[in-house]
């Protein structure tokens, strides 16, 4: 399989990876904090460096709910 014809598979992953990433670190910002598993800069080392994983993690593991 050439690269020509993975990029119409890729693309749109990559975006929604993108999204997602700058989405949950937007959401971190504006609830001040998380939960407690792991402290605020760790969440944010897990999502930039998480890929996909990152902030599904924190979506469901570490966002506060009371804001």
């Amino acid at each position: 399989m050439e690269l020509s014809e993975l990029l119409p598979v890729l693309i749109p992953l990559i975006i929604l990876q993108v999204a997602l990433a700058i989405y949950a670190l937007y959401d971190l910002y504006q609830r001040g904090g998380t939960r407690s598993p792991l402290p605020a800069w760790a969440w944010v080392a897990l999502i930039l460096l998480g890929q996909f994983w990152g902030p599904l993690l924190y979506f469901f593991l570490g966002r506060r709910e009371d804001v």
